[in-house]
């Protein structure tokens, strides 16, 4: 019996220590999704599977502004045109998390 329990006691140490306690990286893709805006025009982006947004970020928030929802990101084009990158974070019923990355366009 003391046996096993050692054995198992050993076998979770190892795995705990396997575990990673360091950040996960999420950097722009380049095989990510274009999305194409027009200057001054709105696009909304719902997430699919009861996904609940917990964080957006834009690569150069001069050209695009993203709002959160619950459940979408609201972007609207700024009157400058250029390139740059969407990064959308959500969290699904299961409690399982997405990242979805988007290139866009502003014309």
């Amino acid at each position: 019996m003391f046996k096993k329990s050692a054995t198992i006691l050993i076998a979770s140490l190892a795995l705990a220590a396997c575990a990673s306690n360091s950040p996960h990286i999420i950097q722009a893709s380049a095989n990510a999704p274009d999305l194409h805006l027009t200057k001054g025009m709105a696009t909304q982006i719902e997430m699919p599977d009861s996904g609940h947004v917990q964080s957006i970020v834009v690569g150069d928030p001069s050209l695009v502004t993203a709002e959160q929802g619950s459940d979408v990101v609201n972007l609207i084009a700024k009157g400058s045109a250029g390139e740059t990158n969407l990064i959308i974070r959500s969290r699904d019923d299961d409690n399982e998390v997405k990242v979805y990355q988007y290139h866009i366009t502003v014309q």
